[in-house]
């Protein structure tokens, strides 16, 4: 799919089990459907029909609308980074405008450029910052844990994607008393943070080593929690749904 804006298409990328299942799919149609009326998109009636290939791995799975012929499109890809230690560099986040920062949209080549700029310099994620704070990751979204226990995300309001992961993590934390905040994660937070993870639909949760080279953090207790927080999730059935066609 070609960029040519942010209003060209809508989408969102689910979780396939192994068994041919997809995670969290009303969520993911809730959010579709907040940014497809923020870009002034119409979805089509009715459920997207999922064939995953055959499979004995889980992988990802993008479902997107594009604005013109408003039908649901499906693609596959691999599930590669995932709950494993990485190395991030930082990279300035691209800004839309108010309505269009923080959706799943059209113009996405930023953040696949992101990635790969992440890749030639040997690391595995870019942390993207506006205004001297980290606003979000090229496909997750950064938590942070502080000194004194408490635990920042970055506020919504400064352009990052309303992560469905995160939004999981948030109740889930809070319920394992951890409390949250919503705010800036500036140099200074980062620098004597105990701990910055990436959590996502694709990359799970990844704890951030290295920012630039510079090691951050020397604890493992959030990664720990989300990796529970993870595995809970996903033993649950009512995570899961299967949207594949009866006659398959």
């Amino acid at each position: 799919m070609s960029d040519v804006g942010p209003r060209s298409s809508v989408f969102t990328t689910l979780l396939v089990h192994q068994n041919r299942q997809v995670a969290d799919w009303s969520d993911h149609r809730s959010r579709l459907e907040r940014h497809a009326e923020r870009l002034r998109i119409t979805l089509p009636d009715g459920t997207p029909i999922l064939q995953p290939p055959e499979q004995h791995e889980w992988q990802l799975m993008r479902v997107s609308v594009n604005a013109q012929n408003q039908e649901w499109i499906v693609e596959y890809r691999p599930v590669n980074v995932r709950n494993e230690a990485i190395d991030a560099i930082t990279l300035p986040a691209p800004r839309w405008n108010q309505r269009t920062n923080g959706c799943k949209h059209g113009d996405w080549g930023a953040y696949r450029q992101a990635l790969q700029s992440a890749v030639d310099a040997g690391c595995d994620a870019a942390l993207l910052i506006h205004e001297h704070a980290i606003v979000d990751a090229d496909r997750a979204t950064p938590i942070l844990l502080d000194e004194d226990g408490t635990v920042w995300m970055a506020s919504e309001s400064d352009g990052g994607v309303d992560g469905i992961t995160a939004a999981l993590f948030e109740r889930e934390l809070k319920g394992n008393g951890f409390p949250v905040n919503r705010g800036r994660l500036n140099e200074r937070l980062v620098a004597r943070c105990h701990e910055l993870i990436l959590v996502g639909t694709g990359m799970g949760v990844c704890r951030v080593e290295s920012i630039d080279g510079e090691q951050v953090g020397s604890s493992s207790v959030l990664s720990s929690m989300g990796h529970r927080i993870l595995d809970q999730h996903f033993t649950d059935e009512a995570t899961w749904s299967d949207l594949r066609t009866h006659d398959e």
